[in-house]
C-alpha cells in the first residue's frame, strides 16, 4: 500500500471513531507500529490530525467536546497534580459522584487505595477503569452515549437522582466568576446538575487553562462549590472574589 493510500485510510478510520491508538491502526492496516507512528507524525505536520499519547485524533471545531483520549492526554501533568490534591477529600466507605470529564478520569486512576467506596459515574471510561483497578461498588448510569465517553439523557439524570453522595468531583469546560461552571453541551450540563444537587460536598477539579472561560450551558455558580482544585495560582481577582477555598 502506498503511503498516501495508508494515510487516507487512517483519516477514514478517525472520521468513524474520532480517535484511535497506534496499536489499533497497526492491526487494522496490517503494518508495523513504527510505520503508523511515522504516518501520524507526517499527518500532524500537515495539519491533518492531532497526535495524542498512544495514538491520534481527528481535528475538529470547538463546538463539541474533544474525544476522551485527547482530553485525558492534554495537560495531563496538570490533571495529575489536581488529582493528587483531590484525594484528601476521599475517605474509606464514602459515597462518591464522578462526572465523565478527563480530569476526573485521572482522579479515578488513584482510587485503588481506598476501601468500600460506592461510586456513581456517567463516564464510560471511568466506570471501566474503576472496575479494573478498584474494589469499589460501581453504579454506571444508563442512557445515551455521547462523545464515546459520557452517558447522558433523561435516564442518566433519573438514575443520578436516585442516589445521594458524600462528595461530588466534577470538572467543566469553563469556570468564571461571572458565569460559574459552564459546559458546551446541555446534556452534559443536565447530568452534572443532577449530581450537584444530590451531593453533600461539591469539589471542582479545573486546570488553569479553563479559568475565565465561559460556555453556553450553566451548571452552578462558583459560590455554590465547596472548593476548587487547580494546578496553579489563579489571578488575584479570581482568588480574592471566589469566596471559597482554592487549592493549587
Amino acid at each position: 500500500m502506498l503511503c498516501f493510500e495508508r494515510q487516507q485510510q487512517i483519516l477514514d478510520i478517525l472520521k468513524q471513531r474520532r480517535s484511535a491508538t497506534v496499536e489499533f491502526l497497526s492491526k487494522r492496516l496490517y503494518v508495523s507500529a513504527p510505520t503508523i507512528r511515522r504516518d501520524l507524525a507526517q499527518m500532524e505536520e500537515e495539519g491533518m490530525i492531532l497526535r495524542v499519547r498512544g495514538g491520534a485524533a481527528l481535528l475538529e471545531g470547538t463546538n463539541q467536546d474533544a474525544p476522551l483520549l485527547v482530553r485525558t492526554s492534554k495537560n495531563r501533568e496538570k490533571k495529575l497534580h489536581i488529582a493528587n490534591i483531590a484525594q484528601r477529600y476521599i475517605t474509606d466507605s464514602c459515597t462518591v459522584f464522578l462526572d465523565s470529564s478527563s480530569t476526573v478520569t485521572v482522579l479515578a486512576e488513584k482510587l485503588d487505595r481506598f476501601k468500600n467506596l460506592s461510586i456513581v459515574t456517567n463516564g464510560t471510561a471511568t466506570a471501566q477503569l474503576l472496575n479494573e483497578t478498584t474494589s469499589a461498588k460501581i453504579f454506571s448510569c444508563g442512557g445515551v452515549i455521547q462523545n464515546k465517553s459520557s452517558i447522558v439523557g433523561p435516564f442518566a439524570v433519573q438514575m443520578v437522582n436516585s442516589f445521594y453522595a458524600d462528595v461530588l468531583f466534577l470538572s467543566c469546560c469553563g469556570l468564571s466568576l461571572n458565569c460559574g461552571s459552564t459546559e458546551a453541551s446541555e446534556d452534559s450540563a443536565a447530568v452534572k446538575k443532577a449530581m450537584f444537587y444530590n451531593a453533600k460536598k461539591k469539589i471542582m477539579l479545573c486546570d488553569s487553562t479553563k479559568l475565565g472561560l465561559e460556555f453556553f450551558c450553566k451548571v452552578c455558580a462558583v459560590s455554590q462549590l465547596d472548593a476548587i482544585i487547580t494546578d496553579e495560582k489563579p489571578n488575584d481577582e479570581f482568588l480574592h472574589n471566589a469566596g471559597i477555598p482554592i487549592l493549587f
